[in-house]
């Protein structure tokens, strides 16, 4: 058996030989690129940097909330739609019975205890230390509770030599047999940390080192189960100490979208690395900086949207105050933005709400209405389709 060691090749890479699983090298492996690093900062500051209006903060922060949880969820082969996942997360949590959606409330917390350590500052080259404990936390936060078979809360894995660990499948480029006994994983977790801390590494760009420590927190795969959801949470921590707000989970949307390419870059790299290539790593620190552009670049998009609104509500008080328009036509306004569904004036008026409110007037009054909302600003017709003018 092989005595286990660990020496500095450089000042970003880091060898370890274990006792049972071989050798295994944390390595920078990537050249970033710093134009693509820049721009993404400049959308995440601007992003930090939105109105701390309460409406818009608290609707964001829900909806990504849901989001991260029904990706990262959906990623480890969950069950419920985004849908669902949010009708359970705003359950009272003494109703909440299967473990399936234990699950997700697990999530919840998870994410939840990440938010409180995050960092005020935007600091994207000045990363925080990490702490083993952090791992073991995380994990007994996402598996708590939960009726998962041999999985003990918090407790890294300890193979007996007849037991093997697989990771990955064909389809994703392959199985991978991860670090088998104990005594490997908690030199190997001891020496991850001590290269994630290392002054070359913990002032990398986070997208740089978050993405990292979420790959090799994943080839050593600590625990029996929960890997997948630990490891992200990781790199959500990593992020939120460097002042990712939000876009730390909400990424997780991107990788859940693009499932295949996502798995299928942890082999891609991990064989890079076997065959000794230069910058093995590249492609799945590309792969996670277009994705969190997108990322941040839809966060943008939602906050712009709810601000359209407030506006556009804040407007159609003003309206009816001044009596610009009926309260009629307000209350139809209102009816109008409670529906998912696109309707054409005669569709409209079948409606129940919008019929009940015209039940003592004209089919004309209605019409006279809709053309009235529409010089005003509030209503604009498209392919004969009623449209809020939001």
């Amino acid at each position: 058996m092989a005595e286990q060691s660990k020496e500095w090749i450089d000042d970003h890479t880091l060898r370890v030989m274990t006792y049972r699983s071989g050798a295994f090298t944390f390595t920078l492996g990537c050249s970033p690129n710093e134009a693509l690093l820049n721009r993404i900062d400049d959308a995440q500051l601007r992003f930090n940097k939105t109105p701390t209006v309460p409406q818009i903060i608290d609707q964001i922060q829900d909806k990504v909330l849901v989001s991260s949880v029904y990706s990262t969820n959906t990623i480890e082969g969950g069950e419920f739609s985004e849908e669902e996942t949010g009708q359970i997360l705003h359950t009272a949590p003494k109703d909440i019975q299967k473990t399936a959606e234990k699950r997700l409330f697990n999530l919840k917390d998870a994410l939840l205890w990440v938010n409180r350590h995050r960092n005020l500052k935007f600091e994207p080259t000045q990363g925080k230390p990490f702490l083993l404990a952090d791992i073991t936390q995380l994990h007994i936060l996402v598996s708590q509770g939960l009726d998962d078979g041999h999985n003990p809360v918090g407790q890294f894995r300890d193979n007996e030599k007849w037991q093997k660990t697989y990771v990955g499948n064909a389809e994703h480029g392959g199985r991978y047999q991860p670090p088998k006994c104990l005594k490997d994983i908690e030199y190997l977790l001891q020496a991850w940390i001590e290269w994630l801390n290392s002054p070359a590494i913990i002032n990398q760009h986070v997208i740089v080192r978050a993405s990292l420590a979420h790959y090799y927190f994943e080839l050593i795969h600590p625990f029996w189960d929960g890997n997948g959801r630990t490891g992200r949470l990781v790199e959500m921590l990593i992020y939120e100490q460097s002042g990712y707000r939000l876009s730390s989970s909400a990424i997780w949307h991107y990788y859940q979208k693009n499932i295949h390419e996502y798995f299928a870059l942890f082999n891609h790299c991990r064989k890079q690395a076997k065959d000794k290539k230069d910058v093995p790593n590249q492609l799945f620190i590309d792969f996670v900086m277009d994705g969190m552009l997108q990322t941040i670049n839809d966060l943008h998009d939602q906050c712009n949207q709810l601000i359209g609104i407030l506006l556009y509500q804040g407007g159609l008080n003003n309206a009816k105050f001044n009596k610009i328009i009926s309260e009629r036509q307000f209350n139809t306004i209102m009816v109008m933005m409670g529906f998912s569904d696109i309707y054409t004036p005669a569709a409209l008026l079948r409606n129940p709400q919008i019929k009940a409110l015209y039940s003592n007037r004209t089919e004309r009054t209605f019409y006279r209405d809709i053309e009235s909302l529409i010089n005003a600003g509030f209503l604009f017709e498209q392919e004969g389709k009623l449209l809020l003018a939001i």
